[in-house]
């Protein structure tokens, strides 16, 4: 069989049931990691809150904020019924139950570069740049902390589901030179990106972004006219092509004039040629996201000397555009 026996032992009222990971639903979102799941079980007392997130936090010695979002995630029921309200009122005997996920720390980081100032580091793809609820441990900030000492600090973020270049300021005295030049658009940002359909030449998108109208997670292309969202403007060129399940999709290097929360991604789609793997955009399903950092540039922080780092294309990317070359060679 592959359910384990449940292990079970008491903890002041509650019960602790250790389960197997495989095949079950941790209540954790698609593409976090998945460690060793505890159910943590047990019953309201007359003298213990009322309100569910409060209960969780005071039982399991929780912060209020993480109780709620193991709530939002679906992990928690109370009389064998899930829960998706953190203020829910909980009845005196009522019984609770609630899924942890042992804490998965980040994988070991890989440089791409290193001075005594300055790293650049390769996010692979699935790593948040920052944590998650629940999940401290399991973020790009937590493993460059971890191996680059305490006052290394990631100058920029990178999606979830994209791959690539981050820079770090090893040192405080590097913060405010490296955030000035993001501010003054000084730092060259280039990506790798697979699209659906067939793409030609070179061009501009120039389009605002705003929050998704039906959607708080998304954003939205809005026309450069319009007063809401920020202006954003993404070149690209296209490098080759290819073909998933028989449907054309093209290779582009694109370049950011701006920095806006899921620019490439809305800006590709709003021109109709969705990102590969960008579902939520309404790119065609696969195996990851097909957007990767590959090359920053900027004067160095300290000495002021062009500083250039760059990573060839994924294999993945190379698999789906078997012509594909680096876009920097």
């Amino acid at each position: 069989e592959r359910r384990r026996k449940l292990l079970a032992a008491t903890d002041g009222g509650a019960t602790t049931q250790a389960l197997p990971t495989g095949g079950l639903a941790t209540g954790t979102n698609e593409g976090q990691p998945r460690g060793r799941v505890k159910k943590r079980v047990f019953s309201r007392w007359a003298n213990d809150p009322a309100r569910l997130d409060r209960l969780i936090a005071a039982r399991l010695d929780l912060p209020r904020q993480e109780a709620a979002a193991l709530v939002a995630r679906g992990s928690v029921s109370v009389d064998g019924r899930r829960m998706i309200l953190a203020e829910a009122p909980i009845e005196v005997g009522q019984k609770v139950a609630v899924r942890l996920v042992a804490a998965v720390e980040a994988p070991a980081l890989v440089l791409a570069y290193r001075d005594a100032d300055v790293a650049v580091v390769d996010k692979p793809a699935g790593l948040p740049s920052q944590p998650e609820p629940s999940q401290e441990a399991f973020a790009l900030t937590a493993a460059v902390t971890r191996e680059l000492g305490g006052f290394a600090r990631a100058m920029h973020r990178l999606d979830k589901e994209a791959s690539g270049l981050v820079l770090v300021a090893l040192k405080r005295p590097m913060y405010a030179p490296l955030q000035r030049a993001f501010e003054e658009h000084a730092v060259e940002r280039r990506y790798l990106a697979v699209v659906g359909g067939e793409l030609h030449g070179d061009g501009v998108v120039r389009a605002r972004i705003g929050r998704h109208r039906h959607d708080q997670r998304l954003r939205a292309a809005l026309p450069e006219s319009d007063r809401a969202g920020e202006p954003a403007c993404t070149r690209y060129r296209t490098l080759g092509r290819g073909a998933l399940d028989g449907a054309p999709v093209t290779a582009v290097e694109l370049v950011l004039e701006t920095g806006r929360t899921h620019q490439i991604r809305v800006h590709m789609r709003s021109i109709g040629h969705p990102l590969v793997g960008d579902t939520a955009y309404g790119g065609a399903a696969f195996e990851r996201l097909y957007l990767h950092a590959y090359a920053l540039a900027l004067a160095h922080p300290r000495t002021h000397a062009p500083l250039r780092v760059s990573t060839p294309p994924p294999p993945p990317f190379v698999a789906l555009v078997p012509r594909l070359t680096s876009p920097f060679s």
